[in-house]
């Protein structure tokens, strides 16, 4: 069986809900399927290197429960840390999930209900800011709209997190920023993508996000533990089992590590909350989904082998989409060819997934939990992470998954110790190296 490592941290539970969101507290309806069991098939120096690698990101982020797992060509190794989780506890996936969207716009392809390349102002036509952006763009980042969070809804977020979000409140944040460039122009990365799909397929195809979801990416990838919620707005419960989460209060956009003293003018480092309860209309569309750590790993060996849509789609999920040099103005000379040939860009965006060098995947942030999944479909390398503490954002469980794919795998632009290194630099509501010697 393997090996569990606990770290304890006293917490205090969230006490700034209102009557109002209180009275829309309800629990994921339906029966969740029991996730899948701890495996430890991988060498004991790998284990063991995993094991350290967690129990430091632990610490550096005040999380005392994660949720791990690593798929090698020849082994693999799944466990939970820490109390009251298993390897097959639910968890909130945030953008880690996010990709499912692009899949499902795929299937939808794929089975003629619509085209990639069809306005999405045609099927949201009350809705002003979106006009000549396409479907396709929403999922190859470059439809100009802006993210919807910012350091203000960051903080109600998180010292609120079971207010209800309407997807057109969300919109609305992002399009007083928007655009920030033509539909196809450049590149930018936002959680307003998919939440835009999301709301665009729900009226394309007259059904919800949860049917849909389940009869077209769940079922097809067998992630048979996994669901979307029925209504984004009240399912703030997570099913039995699951990971609570904690966060510091928010101030400004950041987590407050001190809170003041007994004595005046004394300060004394802030312990993190318990999030018993989230909204999943924080992000909706862009990362509602509750499901496990085998889950993604399943879910994303399937996106990426083209288990959805044609021939074309499979290339488009793994091809990395740069939108094309703008047009010359008129009269202007043509840019000449560069004397030299240019290396070939290898890290970047493709269909809903962020690439670096072999690895494909996401990393995301919601209330009380930092989730990443990143896979090799060449090598078959998986690695998915569940941390219980959401204030370090989602770079630093990237960093860790990144750490966990150079222990698993060499063949990586970067090595376990640059990554280490990375997460000491993200590191939340950590003493000061002085007041740590003190005392030790």
């Amino acid at each position: 069986m393997a090996a569990k490592r606990t770290r304890r941290l006293s917490v205090a539970t969230i006490s700034l809900l209102t009557a109002v969101t209180l009275s829309l507290t309800a629990c994921t309806d339906g029966p969740f399927v029991a996730g899948d069991d701890a495996a430890n098939t991988v060498t004991a120096d790998l284990a063991s290197n995993i094991d350290t690698a967690v129990a430091n990101a632990m610490q550096l982020s005040g999380s005392t429960a994660a949720i791990v797992g690593v798929w090698t060509s020849s082994g693999e190794y799944v466990t939970a840390y820490g109390e009251d989780v298993t390897a097959g506890s639910p968890i909130r996936a945030a953008q880690a999930s996010q990709p499912v969207m692009c899949a499902l716009l795929l299937d939808l392809v794929t089975d003629g209900t619509l085209k990639l390349d069809r306005k999405v102002s045609a099927d949201l036509p009350r809705q002003v800011g979106l006009e000549d952006i396409t479907y396709r763009q929403l999922c190859e980042a470059t439809s100009g709209l802006a993210d919807f969070k910012s350091a203000n809804l960051r903080d109600v977020f998180i010292n609120n997190p079971t207010r209800p979000w309407s997807d057109r409140e969300l919109l609305a944040q992002s399009l007083a920023h928007s655009p920030l460039a033509e539909p196809g122009a450049a590149q930018q990365v936002a959680d307003t993508n998919a939440l835009v799909l999301a709301r665009a397929l729900k009226q394309v195809t007259g059904e919800s996000m949860s049917n849909l979801l389940e009869r077209h990416v769940f079922t097809p990838a067998a992630m048979r533990a996994s669901s979307y919620p029925t209504d984004v707005l009240t399912q703030v419960e997570l099913p039995e089992n699951g990971m609570t989460g904690l966060t510091y209060v928010s101030s400004g956009g950041a987590p407050v590590c001190t809170v003041p003293g007994e004595e005046e003018g004394t300060t004394v480092p802030a312990e993190p909350v318990a999030v018993t309860q989230v909204s999943p209309s924080i992000l909706g569309g862009a990362g509602a989904t509750v499901t496990t750590v085998s889950d993604l790993k399943r879910f994303y060996e399937s996106y990426l082998s083209g288990a959805f849509g044609n021939e074309e789609a499979t290339e488009l999920v793994t091809t990395l989409s740069v939108p094309p040099p703008p047009e010359p103005e008129e009269g202007a000379e043509p840019a000449e060819a560069p004397a030299e040939e240019v290396e070939p860009v290898t890290d970047g965006w493709t269909f809903g997934l962020e690439k670096q060098s072999s690895l494909y995947g996401m990393s995301g942030a919601i209330t009380g939990t930092l989730t990443a999944s990143y896979h090799d479909p060449a090598s078959g390398l998986t690695v998915v992470i569940a941390l219980n503490n959401s204030s370090a954002g989602s770079a630093f469980v990237r960093a860790l998954a990144f750490e966990l794919a150079a222990l698993a795998q060499a063949d990586l632009s970067w090595t376990a110790e640059d990554q280490a290194a990375r997460l000491s630099e993200l590191a939340v509501c950590q003493p000061a190296p002085e007041a740590a010697e003190a005392t030790e």
